[in-house]
């Protein structure tokens, strides 16, 4: 780095050559890449082991700023830190809902703090020495490790579908009944975001009695439909518990105050004959419908 001399100010002058591409070409990278991590909502684990994860990774660029006589390379890494450390605080907010008040007063408090930090720079523009840098990191490298160990191992939510032995069918324009609860629980020591398996139900035995007619007089099949009653990005916290409705909805004729017996099964039943009842089953991951699951009876 040079100074150029303007009136009584000596202002940094900074070199523009290949070191200078390719430094600022490794700080767009990591930034990029650690920004796709942190939004990335099919991460398996809790938000505890993607926090640390990219802490672990922030500690391990911290330690290369400190450790550097390249003045480029300390500057863009503290860029890749700020960008990354904020891209992750407005994603933990909005996973858990924080209020936008509470997001403001929060983003003030960590202005102030980067003043602070300014304060604390060195005349050479470092926090620490390059030694203790790479303890930081060491310690925040062993903590990622503890976490996400624990967290794999407590092997995530457990899910069960406890269904009702009976369902009563009420409402005139959309027929709906309770059929049961989705109880979610975190047998582990951190927060769990619900990702809730794909269930589904169909009608089985015989549903002649309540084929909707159309305008012209034919008969339609039975259409059934399960829900889970919940809210998108949901999450349980340690040891803690969540227990959600499964509705099923009908576009059937006739079922307003009826009784079906329910039944969890391995799939949808090819039995058409019988008194009528529901079954409801976990259908596969990779089955093209989603959590409300639409399937057409005989």
């Amino acid at each position: 780095m040079e100074y150029m001399q303007v009136g009584r100010d000596a202002l940094p002058r900074m070199h523009v050559d290949s070191e200078t591409l390719f430094n600022a070409a490794a700080a767009a990278v990591s930034t990029i890449a650690v920004i796709i991590f942190i939004v990335d909502h099919q991460f398996p684990y809790s938000p505890a082991s993607k926090v640390l994860l990219v802490a672990a990774f922030l500690g391990g660029v911290f330690a290369i700023t400190q450790a550097t006589s390249d003045d480029q390379l300390t500057l863009l890494g503290y860029g890749v830190i700020v960008v990354s450390s904020f891209t992750l605080f407005l994603d933990l907010t909005n996973q858990f809902n924080v209020e936008t008040t509470t997001q403001v007063l929060v983003l003030l408090g960590l202005a102030m703090a980067l003043f602070g930090l300014r304060m604390r720079l060195g005349d050479r523009s470092r926090f620490v020495t390059g030694a203790r840098a790479k303890q930081v990191f060491a310690g925040v490298v062993v903590l990622a490790a503890l976490v996400v160990t624990v967290d794999v191992v407590t092997g995530g939510l457990a899910y069960e579908l406890q269904t009702h032995s009976e369902v009563e069918i009420t409402g005139e324009q959309e027929p709906t009944g309770q059929i049961g609860s989705l109880v979610i629980s975190n047998p582990g020591p951190f927060p769990e975001r619900v990702d809730v398996p794909q269930y589904g139900v169909c009608t089985a035995g015989n549903w002649s009695a309540y084929r909707p007619t159309t305008g012209d007089g034919e008969q339609r099949p039975v259409d059934a439909y399960l829900r889970i009653e919940r809210t998108y990005g949901e999450h349980v916290f340690s040891f803690g518990e969540k227990r959600y409705s499964a509705v099923v909805q009908f576009h059937a004729a006739n079922v307003t105050g009826e009784q079906f017996r329910v039944q969890q099964t391995d799939g949808c039943p090819e039995d058409e004959s019988g008194d009528p009842y529901l079954a409801v089953f976990e259908r596969p991951e990779n089955h093209p419908y989603s959590y409300v699951v639409r399937t057409a009876t005989r």
